[in-house]
Formats: C-alpha cells, structure tokens, sequence
C-alpha cells in the first residue's frame, strides 16, 4: 500500500539507529537556531503584522494540523500494538514528543514569517522584474508561455485547479506531520532544511531581490504594455479554472487596500509552489516507487498549471526546479543520505 512506506521508514530508521553507531546523527540545535532567527527577525520589524499573521495562521492550520497528528497516531497505533494501544501512543509521545511540539510551533511561526517578509517585499524593492522575466519566456518559446501552455483543452484546467488547491497543499502537510511522527534522523534533517530553503532563502531572501507580481497582475501593474491582455479573459472563459481570479482579486485588493489576511503577498519569482512541489518529490522519492510517482507528478503538474493559471513565468518554475534539485543533491551527500531508496533483494 502507498501508506507503508512512511510506517517502514520509522521501523527502519530505529533499526539503523541500533546498527551504526558510527554515523553520528545531527543535532537540531542549529536548525532550530537558525529559523527561530528569520521567524525572530519578521517579528521585530513588523511586530503587529507577524502576530496577526500567527493568529490567522493558527486559525487556518493549527487545530487542523493537531486532528490530523491525533488521528495519524491513533492509527499507528492500532495497526502496529493492536493489544496495546495506549502503551505505543504514550511511548511516541515520550520519545517524540519534544520534536512535534517544536515542529509544530516552528510551522505556524515559520508561515507566519514568511508571510509577513512576503507582504513587505514592495516596500523593499518596488516591483521592477517582470518585463525581463516576460522577456526570457518569449525568448524560450517564441511567445508569451501562457499561451503557449493553453493549447491544451480547457478540461487540463480541471485537473490543474485540483492538483493546485488539494494535491498540493495536502502533500506539503502530509510531509511535515508524517515527517514529524514517522521520520527520523538525518532523513527529517534534509527536508527540514529543504523547507527551510525554499520559504527562507528562494521565497524571502531571492524573492526580494527579483520582485515581481507574475503574469496575472501583469496589466495591473505595468498597464502601458499590452502582453497580457488576452490572460485574464482567457481564463475567465475557462469554466474549469474560472476561480483563479477571484483568489487573484482578493490578492490585488489586499495589496491595494493593505487589508491583509492569510495566504496575502504578491511575489512571482521564484515559484514557491513549484518549489515546494520539487521538494514533496524528492522527499516522497525516499520512500519507493509509488511515493516517487506521485510526487513527481505533482511537481509536473504544478510547473506546467503555474504558468498556465497566469500565476508565474516559465522561469519562474524552471529556476526554482533546478535550485531545489541542486539543494537536495548536496545536502544529501553532506548527510550521508542516498537519493534513491535501497533496492528490494
């Protein structure tokens, strides 16, 4: 089944555990120190708008997030000490306790953080990067890329707005928590460093420095340039993807009216989403086959449905791709840590 691999991969990583003490695991002093640090710093600048950020996230994320750990365990439970249920959940929490607290405190922070640099990156460097980003695309592909990523039938939109709303941020969950209670060691230290990379450094730190708003906001932004016109009308021609703008109107209103809410901020490069994506596959790659293919067919689906919804730019996706994939090649061979599951004897 799908779900044994994250089941296995707590057995197995207690059994390495056991079996070489050689390889020292690390601590998580230093990951912790280092994202408490960004989270810190968001909260010092702009005080009211992080902790009205950690309000909205906690209302969006946390009681679920904590049902979901519950029912996970409970689960665990039954299927691996069905005479003693209690006993196993009692002993997790004993053991793993400390680090879910902590995970869970640090996620909640962690988005609100980035939230609120998001929000602020106009009001560090204006946005001034989309006519080059529009350039490098029409270079690619002869013309604008949405368009040519619309040749697809309009029913692709359906499977887009699912893959883009559901599947997405399903995994992304899915992979914390399942990483927080059936994950150990090394494996939890690369996606954790993997998240913080992508939120952090690609959707902070490069996000600021290349400020852009991304196709949709194209004609909002920059109104004297016609490349975008036919954008918005062809997806509001789209009954399968039609939503898009309203998430896209309630953005521009927020920023217009600084009435900021949950999941607020405009920033098109880099992708996050497809960064995101690129790091479920990688991660889900660890765990077998299955896990590989559907991870990796998020992260298609994500890339291709990123410039077709007018969200990003082709390179938006294609930077964030690579960057991601050269990030978890080198942390795992400063870990130790194999890019493919062992093979089955």
């Amino acid at each position: 089944m799908l779900s044994t691999g994250f089941f296995r991969a707590d057995i197995a990583s207690a059994a390495k555990q056991g079996r070489s003490e050689a390889v020292s695991e690390p601590s998580w002093a230093a990951f912790f120190s280092i994202a408490s640090i960004y989270t810190l710093m968001a909260g010092m600048i702009w005080p009211a708008l992080f902790w009205r950020m950690v309000l909205l996230t906690s209302q969006e994320m946390l009681v679920f997030s904590l049902a979901c750990l519950l029912l996970a365990l409970c689960v665990e439970a039954v299927v691996k000490s069905p005479r003693r249920p209690l006993d196993f959940i009692l002993e997790k929490l004993r053991r793993k306790g400390s680090l879910i607290i902590c995970g869970l405190t640090l996620l909640v922070l962690g988005i609100s953080a980035y939230s609120t640099y998001k929000v602020n990156i106009p009001n560090i460097v204006p946005y001034y990067a989309d006519p080059y980003f529009a350039a490098i695309d029409k270079a690619v592909y002869g013309r604008n890329a949405w368009r040519a990523f619309h040749e697809l039938p309009p029913q692709a939109g359906l499977l887009i707005d699912f893959f883009y709303t559901r599947v997405w941020p399903g995994l992304l969950l899915f992979g914390v928590l399942g990483g927080l209670l059936f994950v150990e060691g090394r494996t939890l230290h690369r996606y954790a460093w993997g998240l913080f990379f992508v939120y952090a450094v690609m959707g902070t730190l490069v996000a600021t420095l290349f400020a852009s708003v991304g196709p949709i906001f194209y004609m909002d932004f920059y109104p004297h340039a016609p490349e975008f016109t036919r954008l918005k009308p062809a997806l509001l021609e789209n009954p399968y993807i039609s939503d898009i703008l309203t998430y896209s109107n309630y953005l521009l209103d927020s920023y217009q009216s600084k009435q900021l809410g949950f999941a607020t901020g405009i920033s098109a490069f880099p992708s996050v989403h497809v960064a995101v994506a690129t790091l479920s596959a990688w991660y889900m790659t660890g765990f077998g086959r299955r896990w590989a293919v559907l991870g990796w067919t998020n992260a298609v689906i994500i890339q291709y449905g990123s410039v077709y919804s007018g969200w990003h730019y082709a390179i938006d996706g294609d930077v964030s791709l690579v960057a991601v994939s050269i990030f978890w090649i080198v942390t795992s061979r400063i870990l130790g840590l194999p890019l493919l599951p062992p093979a089955r004897t």
